[in-house]
């Protein structure tokens, strides 16, 4: 087997423990045991090791991700020419429009949150912030996520599908393929997307993609309130400008340099 193929069990495993945890929020050693199939010994061997080195902290028989991520997750995010070039927009969305304002982008078949900011009266905070530091493995439902599809490239948007399937969280989510494509195809052409309350309802949200110099999705930026203030006129001529401009500016902060953090 060539070297680069080569694997680590030991840290393989870890990286499941570490990941069960991240999606539960807390958990016992008989819970990630059960839920990825290793001996509750082997757990927590694995866990005094984490322990040690600060990536999970204990509270009582629970276990949680350690304040030693923090250092880590910030280095990473503020490495990410997306991040430096787009923070600033996103606050400008946020604040003008008393929004929640997303910068995102997607990395392994999955949207990862690079920013958000609220409004001062931004409505839907503890949503957003619940979803925050986990990978969002549906993308077909939110504005900013269906922006970034519509310009993927046709075979990994299939793989996207092929691997999380369009599921169901409201009445107004698409959940069929054919569908899907035709609302991709008008997201090209109009260069936004948007969310009828697709996720949540009374939510609606608008984004537009980031494209590269080389015409390649580097991410999206959007914008979300309530439905019933983003209705006509509003969400299909000023927001659709607003973000399609935020975007435009991310675009040449990084093709030029400037702008960035």
């Amino acid at each position: 087997m060539p070297n680069e193929m080569r694997r680590i069990q030991s840290v393989d495993r870890a990286f499941q423990i570490l990941r069960q945890i991240n999606e539960n929020g807390c958990s016992s050693i008989s819970e990630i045991s059960e839920d990825i199939g290793l001996s509750p010994g082997t757990v927590h061997t694995h866990l005094a090791t984490l322990k040690a080195n600060g990536f999970v902290q204990q509270e009582g028989e629970k276990y949680k991700l350690g304040m030693e991520f923090i250092p880590f997750s910030e280095r990473v995010r503020g490495q990410t020419e997306l991040f430096r070039a787009g923070k600033m927009e996103v606050e400008k969305l946020a604040h003008e429009y008393d929004a929640v304002a997303h910068l995102i982008t997607e990395y392994q078949k999955k949207t990862l949150i690079l920013y958000e900011t609220f409004g001062k009266d931004a409505i839907g905070k503890e949503i957003h912030t619940k979803k925050r530091d986990e990978p969002q493995v549906h993308t077909h439902c939110t504005a900013g996520g269906k922006a970034i599809l519509a310009h993927l490239p046709e075979s990994r948007v299939e793989q996207i599908i092929d691997q999380h399937g369009l599921p169901t969280y409201t009445s107004h989510t698409i959940t069929d393929e054919e569908a899907l494509y035709e609302e991709l195809d008008r997201i090209r052409d109009q260069r936004y997307a948007v969310n009828n309350e697709e996720v949540v309802y009374g939510n609606q949200g608008i984004g537009a993609p980031i494209i590269d110099k080389n015409e390649g999705v580097l991410g999206a930026i959007s914008i979300s309130g309530p439905a019933n203030n983003w209705r006509g006129e509003q969400l299909e001529d000023e927001l659709s400008k607003a973000v399609i401009r935020s975007a435009n500016n991310i675009e040449i902060n990084i093709h030029t340099g400037t702008g960035l953090l």
